[in-house]
């Protein structure tokens, strides 16, 4: 028989190695940008790094993304703060933040009941996530969650999208066959595209970003199925709540200015820095 309790000590403790590797091999070389101020308190922040259009590597290796942008904006107009990010997975990220590796987590944070008794979240919405179904864009059967009963959909297991599909499916007959993944959006556009699944439900513009700098062939179809604010999450400490004061009243000032509407713009490919449901 298994001792489940030592096995999730041994899955907590790979996956700190894992964090503590990150952080040491992948961190932003603050070494190489005279113009960061060497007084300025530095914010470790976690980062996916390989998820367009929110966090990746450009063609000249280049840490990028709106999320990414959007804290390098923050920077900009307050030197006295540095964001050093370091790329890793959600899941290590948060088990970093617990060590202490880092800091902060921008990687499209939604808040959740037990994630806000933790740890602290900011006030602004960075940006709100349109969720719609997609898929091959050779197929005109599927438009709603009902058009899939009996068939297959993937779904990123930490995901709201992940909730909804269950709540479907305790009255659907025949159910949704889930196909679950802990590798975000290029995970379930990819087993859509390749046929493995029939559909699956992700984000508008992360949609956008497959087919046009991807060349996956899909396509979003029906409703919108849910609409998700998005923040930055950190650690829950006094300088963290200063920190997020600071990042709060910066981007107050970036959307009265239209700046977070550009970057918006740039890397998601429109506005989505306001509810649709409140047009």
């Amino acid at each position: 028989m298994f001792n489940t309790k030592k096995l999730t000590k041994l899955f907590a403790i790979g996956a700190l190695a894992l964090g503590v590797l990150v952080v040491a091999g992948c961190g932003d070389d603050t070494s190489k940008d005279a113009k960061v101020n060497p007084d300025a308190k530095v914010i470790n922040v976690a980062t996916r790094g390989t998820v367009r259009p929110y966090s990746y590597t450009d063609d000249n290796g280049n840490l990028t993304g709106f999320d990414v942008e959007l804290l390098k904006e923050i920077e900009r107009r307050n030197p006295d703060l540095h964001f050093n990010f370091k790329p890793m997975a959600v899941d290590a990220a948060f088990v970093a933040m617990d060590a202490g590796q880092v800091d902060m987590i921008a990687n499209q944070m939604r808040r959740n009941p037990t994630r806000e008794s933790k740890y602290y979240y900011t006030n602004e919405v960075n940006n709100y996530s349109t969720r719609k179904l997609v898929v091959k864009n050779d197929r005109n059967d599927i438009s709603k969650l009902d058009d899939l009963k009996g068939k297959k959909i993937a779904v990123t297991t930490s995901s709201e999208f992940n909730e909804l599909v269950k709540q479907f499916n305790e009255t659907a007959n025949p159910p949704i066959d889930i196909i679950y993944t802990d590798k975000a959006g290029a995970e379930t556009l990819n087993l859509v595209a390749t046929g493995r699944a029939d559909a699956a439900g992700e984000y508008e513009y992360v949609i956008n970003s497959a087919i046009k700098d991807r060349g996956l062939p899909l396509k979003a179809v029906g409703d919108v199925l849910a609409v998700v604010p998005t923040y930055f999450l950190s650690k829950r400490t006094d300088d963290m709540k200063q920190v997020n004061e600071k990042i709060d009243k910066t981007m107050k000032e970036m959307r009265a200015d239209g700046t977070l509407k550009k970057l918006s713009e740039q890397y998601l490919g429109g506005d989505y820095t306001f509810d649709p449901t409140q047009k």
